[in-house]
């Protein structure tokens, strides 16, 4: 088998929450053998190369699994959407109702607010919720050898509480208080993961109702001696120069030349165009779009991956894993900034 002609696989994985988690997880599959990784943090994606040799996929659970991530293996763009509470929202949303009176304890002259005990009440439901969220991804992103972001929230939260606590059990006053900055801190981390998983969602939408467009069944005609033989059959069975039968109000599952018949099309999916097309015979059809009239006998011209709409989405997908100078940048200063962090962190106890 031709090596270059084996497709890159992507699996889907929860769990990253920055570039540092992308890193690692590309250092650890390619540690592991793993050909062309490349990992997108914002999207969850991990595209690679798989090994006609042994079951990569199989590696590449095991080891982004073994990192602590899960890893769900489906096409990107068609993630089925689950029902029930957004867990996210739910831990920054009582992160911060319990943060907010921490807050307001710098501005508003309350007794209570002020009283180091009642924080101590306050902080402990933040604390362990940030504890949980970020403490996870700090530890297995270590174990891998690259140090997320993660690392450094989990840190600084740890040490305003610890200290703050300290201080608290030795009456040690106001100085030693530090209980809204470690609430801050998660609580405001929480909101922008939380305000980048809606942004990453927005950025997806695009390419599943690309994804959707794509026919799964087609009517091919077979010629039996004078007669036709119409067979509803899965579109990927649909080769180069197969007759397609297609009826007002069906979707064309595949890119042809209309060699009987003739209709208009909605073409508004793939060109944007809100009016109807009028076509006729050897007029050329899209995969994708709907014949809204009259019916359609099509002769196939192009199939798989040389489909218009498969090239959209290739587009689509390639534009999507392309990183921009700056953000290449980024990261490169992430991998750096994070270790220095936390060496400075150990050294000066601080």
């Amino acid at each position: 088998m031709d090596n270059k002609a084996i497709l890159s696989v992507e699996v889907l994985v929860e769990g990253m929450t920055c570039s540092n988690c992308a890193l690692g997880i590309q250092k650890t599959l390619e540690k592991a053998g793993v050909k062309e990784v490349s990992v997108d943090f914002a999207t969850g994606s991990v595209t690679y190369k798989p090994d006609e040799f042994k079951n990569t996929q199989e590696i590449v659970i095991a080891r982004i699994e073994s990192l602590g991530y899960k890893v769900k293996v489906a096409p990107m763009g068609v993630q089925v959407q689950k029902k029930g509470y957004n867990i996210l929202a739910v831990k920054f949303w009582i992160s911060a109702v319990f943060t907010l009176p921490l807050v307001m304890a710098m501005f508003v002259p309350v007794p209570l607010l002020h009283n180091s005990y009642f924080q101590l009440l306050l902080t402990i439901p933040v604390f362990i919720i940030g504890v949980t969220h970020f403490g996870k991804s700090a530890f297995y992103s270590i174990r891998s050898g690259v140090a997320n972001m993660d690392v450094l929230i989990f840190l600084g939260t740890t040490s305003a509480f610890g200290y703050s606590l300290v201080g608290t059990l030795n009456n040690l006053g106001h100085d030693y208080m530090f209980y809204e900055t470690a609430a801050a801190i998660i609580s405001i981390i929480l909101l922008g993961n939380l305000l980048e998983q809606k942004a990453v969602k927005k950025t997806t939408h695009a390419l599943s109702e690309l994804l959707q467009l794509q026919k799964s069944t087609a009517k091919r005609i077979t010629q039996r001696g004078l007669l036709e033989q119409i067979d509803e059959v899965d579109s990927s069975l649909i080769e180069l120069g197969d007759k397609v039968l297609i009826n007002s109000g069906d979707k064309i599952p595949v890119d042809g030349e209309i060699y009987w018949g003739g209709g208009t099309v909605d073409e508004s999916m793939i060109t944007g165009e809100s009016l109807p097309v009028g076509k006729g015979k050897l007029d050329k059809v899209v995969g994708g779009t709907i014949l809204l009239s009259e019916t359609i006998k099509v002769r196939t011209t192009a199939v798989g991956h040389e489909t218009v709409l498969s090239q959209i989405i290739e587009m689509v997908k390639t534009a999507r894993k392309d990183k921009p100078d700056l953000q290449n940048l980024a990261d490169r200063i992430s991998a750096v900034f994070v270790p220095v962090a936390v060496k400075v962190h150990i050294v000066t106890g601080k």
